[in-house]
This record gives C-alpha cells, sequence and structure tokens, in this order.
C-alpha cells in the first residue's frame, strides 16, 4: 500500500511540473508562431478559454504576444513560484490553506486593478498587471493542494 506522504508528494510533483509545462507553452507560443509553426495556434486556442488574450495587455516575445496577457502570466507564474516554495514553508503532509484574512489580502491589489480596468477607472501597464498576477497566484497552489489532497486523507484526517 502507498502511503499518503508518497501519494502527496506525486501529486506536489505533478502540479509542479504540470506549472512548468504551462509556463513553458505561454512562451513557446510566441516562438512558434514566429517560425511559423502550426502548433502554435493550438497553443493559443488552448488558452483562449482562460485568457482574453488581448495583445494590448500582452507581453511580446519574438514578436508575438505571449499565449497569455500580462496579469494571467502572472498569476501562472506566482502559482508556479507558490508551489516551488511549498515544501520549504510548511510538510506537503500539512494540507490546511492559507487564513482566509491572508489570501483575501493578496486578493485585493489584483481585484481593485482588474475592477478599475474594467470600469475604465484607468488602464494599468503590464507590469502593474504583471505585479497583481504575482502577489495572487502563489496563494492557489495551497487551495488545490489542500482540496486534491484531502482525497488521499483518512476519515479521521478530515474532521
Amino acid at each position: 500500500m502507498i502511503s499518503r506522504r508518497a501519494k502527496l508528494a506525486w501529486l506536489y510533483g505533478i502540479s509542479l511540473s504540470a506549472a512548468a509545462a504551462c509556463l513553458a507553452a505561454v512562451a513557446a507560443a510566441p516562438l512558434l508562431m514566429a517560425h511559423g509553426s502550426k502548433n502554435a495556434v493550438l497553443i493559443y486556442a488552448l488558452f483562449s478559454p482562460l485568457c482574453h488574450q488581448r495583445p494590448d495587455r500582452s507581453f511580446f516575445l519574438a514578436g508575438f504576444p505571449l499565449a497569455v496577457c500580462a496579469r494571467c502570466l502572472g498569476i501562472y507564474g506566482g502559482a508556479f513560484l507558490g508551489l516551488a516554495a511549498r515544501p520549504l514553508v510548511r510538510p506537503l503532509t500539512d494540507l490546511r490553506p492559507p487564513r482566509t484574512a491572508v489570501f483575501l489580502a493578496a486578493s485585493l491589489p489584483l481585484a481593485i486593478d482588474a475592477v478599475g480596468n474594467g470600469l475604465r477607472f484607468w488602464s494599468s501597464p503590464g507590469w502593474l498587471r504583471l505585479a497583481t498576477g504575482l502577489v495572487w497566484g502563489p496563494f492557489l497552489p495551497y487551495y488545490f493542494l489542500s482540496g486534491i489532497g484531502s482525497l488521499f486523507a483518512s476519515p479521521d484526517e478530515r474532521k
């Protein structure tokens, strides 16, 4: 029988690999587009349900926009950094998510900026959109790992 710790380590490894693959795909899309590869269109299409992909809100590589906007890039990058730092912050077997107040505090800059942009009070530069995503993104893996990891918990540990 595989131990709970081993299952959580496997889940962590898969999650970290998936986050790295997402970031690689975000950067690969414009590089592939610059080389005329049809695979670039597929990558852009895969990210389109998750991001508006507006060029005026995106960073460019090789003359083409990344597969996601600056804010989404920050969220994905932050999620990857949060996952990478996770074992340094607390053991993988500790599935408690961050305190709600901490999560809300990290969400506030992103929410204010997104609402302000949505209501056309201002138009944030790309670096600010990236920064708000980088502040919020690292918290997401904690909730993901807590939720999925709880599937490996015994009935006593779920209480």
